[in-house]
Parts: structure tokens; C-alpha cells; sequence
């Protein structure tokens, strides 16, 4: 009997796509290339378990390896931070329930290798890095999906390449995949797809899904629980539309009811850890930290040299032109796109250390590259495949084509000069990136060393001279 393997698996035909290929493609490379782009080395005993991850990840070791205790061994408790009770990270547990299948395949490997089963050990590093690849090429499988029901193949293609290579993902999929950015694009680019699916028919079974990645969202970052607006402003396009939208979500208000339901009670157990930890089920964890609202730093977290997100992703530049062309048959506004996008910058420039400290560019914009990728679709398809004929056509499509080429080039470069340190973690500025600028092999470590620019973390937690 002959066995149907398109049932099961992509069609010959599917496999045939380009965008599939590329999907193909960036899950060898991602495979074969790990130990050039991998910052750590699990054959000398080192892993990614530091500074942000350690917070995220601590909840797993605690409750299976260390008898509900943040007291590790080997120095992992000093990432954490100091609570009413003792250590305890300052993060809220959701990234843990994402890490949990690669703790699980971890806890089982270094038991059967007879590792140390303390949760850090070689076994937990290396099954954690690779599940964050896993979600990443989940993520962009779920994108590639989504694109498709609004643009043709190479359109899509050639977006899935901007994303993944030409932005900060490439670093957060192959580099420090165990901090949060890499995790909430998968979750950014499934929320779409379900979001997508409900409006086309409710489901209970959808509307247990958005409650669940709405929940899950909000608690790995509470401000990315914004992400919702997709949902509400979907198929709003104009006055009228928000009668009906109104009307849509009466009709089918046990589906809200469920997904508000579902979000509240992933919260929970964040409650109960709190009360047991603090004495209170609400609990602030970034003590003398926080946002001036009354002092946003816009300019410096797009433009600066320090953790500019046009400096360090200038493809994000097509997503912000893109904002023009999308089209109004499209279920999400232009304006809701620049309205949350607007406001993500906002919110991220007030915060005290508005370039969030030792990072590969502006780090907190890097999981908003999953909506923004329709932005950056619906350029690519007027240059490309627009109807309107206009004498400079060919130029712009000249001038876009090699754009993207130098932007994905640059940002694979500039990754690989901030893993040999000719990128500095928080200190750069215009005259030390300039100087370093296409150098991948020697560096002039006295100029580097002496003409960076050290942040004042202390005046910027106070608020005091923030524009550093």
C-alpha cells in the first residue's frame, strides 16, 4: 500500500514553494551553523542561564530541582533579585511554561547521562537553546501562513527573508534565544493566525487559544498585552465598522467571556507564588524602577548609535513606509498599525534604562517585527507587483532590491561584530561604531576601550540626564 505523505506533510507540490524553501533552508542553516553563532560553549561548561534569562528560567529549577528554593548552586541565585523573603526573580513565570518541554527533554537526558539534575547543567543549556530555535521557526512557519492569505509567494518569501535575516531576530533565533524576544514572535505571529481564523468563524475552541496567548503574552511582558488592539480593531476600518464590531462581539459574548477567563487564570498561579513569597498577591518586583512618562526618549531609541532601532535594523524602515500602503480591504487599519506602533515606542522610550541594557540593538521593538512584517509585505508588493505604472518604477525596485540585500548584510555583519565584542553591549557611540564599521578580524582595542561611552545607570534611574 502506498503511503500518502502529503496527508501527513507538506505536498510535493508545497515543497516547491519558495517560500517553503526558504523555510527549509533557514532550519538547516540554523542547524548547521549554531556553534559559529551561539555565544556560549557547553563542552567548557557555560550556558545562557545569565542576567534576563535566569530570571525567566529560575521557576523550573525551583520547583523540580531544588526543593522550591532560588538558593542555586554555581552563582545562578546572584542574577536574581533580592525579595521580601530572600532571592526571587524579578520576571513573572511565563517564558517557564514555554521553556518547560525542553526543561522536560533536558531533566530526562541529563538523568539518563547522569548529569547533575539541578536544572543548569550541559543537558537543560543545550535542549533550552534549541527549543528557542524550534519556537522561532514555528513562529515563522505560522507568519509564512499568514501572509499567504493576503500575498503572493515571492512577496512573501521575500519578506520572511527581511524578517529573519535582516532584523534583530536573526540574533535573538541563533545568538540569546533564551531571553523573551524570540518566544513572543512565535507568540505574536500564532496570535495573528488564530485572530485571523475567529473572525472568519468564531469557535469556542479559537477563543480558548487567544485567551491562553493573550494570558501567556501578558505575562512574559505585561506591556505586549497591547497586542489585544489586533483583536479588537480587526475588521474596523472606518465609524460604521465599530457598530458592527460591537454587534460581533454581543453576539458571541460567552467567547469573550472564555477568553478574559483563560488569560485571568494563567495569572493565577503568578498570584499565589507572590502572596507565598511577599505576603501580597500583587507584588511590584522592579523596586526604584519604572517610567518617566514625562520625558520619552523617541530620538535616542530609533536614531542613536547607543540602541537605535533604525541604526541597528534599518530594513524596520520599509515596515514605517509600508504603514501608506496597506490596503484598505485589509481587516487591520493603517492607523491601528501606526497607532500601536506609536505607542510601543513611546512606552519603550519612557522606561528608565530606555535602551534595556547589554543588548544587540534596540531589543525591545524585536518581537514587533511580527505584525510589522505586514507593513513591510504591503511595500514589498506595490514595488513589486503594483498595477500603477510610473516612469521611476524600475528604479524604486532597483533601489528596494538592493536595500534589502545591504540590510540583511548589514545585520548578519553587525551580529556577528557584536559576538566578537566590536559591537559594544551598551556603550557605543557614533565615533567608536564608525571606526569599527566592516572590521571583523583586528580591532584597536586602545581607541575602542577609551572612546566608548559608559551609561550612568544611576542618573538614569533617578531621570536625571537620560538623554545619554
Amino acid at each position: 500500500m502506498k503511503f500518502d505523505f502529503s496527508k501527513y506533510f507538506f505536498s510535493e507540490e508545497t515543497l516547491k514553494k519558495p517560500s517553503v524553501i526558504f523555510l527549509i533552508f533557514t532550519i538547516f542553516f540554523s542547524i548547521w551553523f549554531v556553534d559559529f553563532w551561539r555565544p556560549w560553549n557547553p563542552e567548557k561548561k557555560q550556558n545562557g542561564f545569565s542576567w534576563d534569562a535566569a530570571h525567566y528560567y529560575s521557576y523550573l529549577p525551583y520547583k523540580f530541582c531544588n526543593n522550591n528554593s532560588f538558593d542555586f548552586k554555581d552563582g545562578y541565585s546572584s542574577f536574581l533579585a533580592d525579595g521580601p523573603s530572600g532571592k526571587m526573580p524579578k520576571t513573572t513565570y511565563g517564558m517557564s511554561i514555554l521553556y518547560a518541554p525542553a526543561f522536560a527533554l533536558g531533566y530526562k537526558i541529563a538523568y539518563n547521562q547522569k548529569s547533575p539534575l539541578d536544572g543548569f547543567s550541559e543537558p537543560f543549556a543545550t535542549c533550552n537553546y534549541w527549543g528557542g530555535v524550534f519556537y522561532v521557526m514555528l513562529g515563522l512557519i505560522f507568519l509564512r501562513n499568514f501572509l499567504k492569505n493576503f500575498f503572493n509567494e515571492i512577496v512573501t518569501t521575500i519578506t520572511l527573508i527581511a524578517v529573519f535575516f535582516g532584523t534583530m531576530l536573526f540574533y535573538y533565533t541563533l545568538c540569546m534565544n533564551e531571553m523573551s524576544h524570540s518566544y513572543l514572535f512565535f507568540l505574536f505571529t500564532a496570535f495573528l493566525n488564530v485572530t485571523y481564523k475567529w473572525h472568519q468563524e468564531p469557535k469556542i475552541s479559537r477563543s480558548v487559544i487567544l485567551g491562553f496567548l493573550v494570558g501567556l503574552i501578558s505575562l512574559i511582558r505585561p506591556t505586549e498585552i497591547l497586542i489585544i488592539l489586533f483583536f479588537i480593531f480587526w475588521n474596523v476600518t472606518s465609524i460604521a465598522d465599530i457598530k458592527i464590531k460591537f454587534k460581533l462581539f454581543t453576539a458571541n459574548y460567552l467567547h469573550i467571556i472564555i477568553m478574559a477567563l483563560i488569560a485571568f487564570l494563567l495569572w493565577i498561579p503568578q498570584f499565589i507564588f507572590w502572596k507565598a513569597h511577599t505576603g501580597n498577591f500583587l507584588y511590584f518586583s522592579y523596586p526604584g524602577e519604572g517610567f518617566f512618562w514625562n520625558d520619552p526618549q523617541i530620538i535616542n531609541i530609533l536614531f542613536s548609535y547607543r540602541k537605535g532601532w533604525f541604526t541597528y535594523t534599518p530594513v524596520i524602515l520599509l515596515a514605517f513606509l509600508g504603514f501608506f500602503f496597506i490596503k484598505k480591504k485589509f481587516p487591520v487599519s493603517k492607523w491601528v498599525f501606526i497607532s500601536l506602533t506609536s505607542l510601543f515606542v513611546y512606552i519603550l522610550s519612557c522606561w528608565w534604562d530606555w535602551f534595556f541594557g547589554g543588548c544587540f540593538g534596540a531589543r525591545g521593538f524585536c518581537q514587533h517585527i511580527a505584525f510589522l512584517a505586514i507593513p513591510i509585505a504591503f511595500f514589498i508588493d506595490f514595488v513589486f507587483f503594483s498595477q500603477k505604472k510610473f516612469i521611476l518604477k524600475p528604479l524604486l525596485i532597483l533601489v528596494s532590491t538592493i536595500f534589502i540585500v545591504l540590510c540583511v548584510c548589514l545585520n548578519v555583519g553587525q551580529t556577528y561584530q557584536y559576538t566578537k565584542n566590536f559591537i559594544h553591549f551598551n556603550a557605543m557611540n557614533s565615533k567608536v561604531y564608525w571606526e569599527n564599521f566592516r572590521k571583523f578580524k583586528t580591532i584597536d582595542e586602545d581607541f575602542y576601550w577609551k572612546n566608548l561611552t559608559s551609561p550612568d545607570y544611576g542618573k538614569l534611574m533617578s531621570g536625571e540626564d537620560r538623554d545619554q
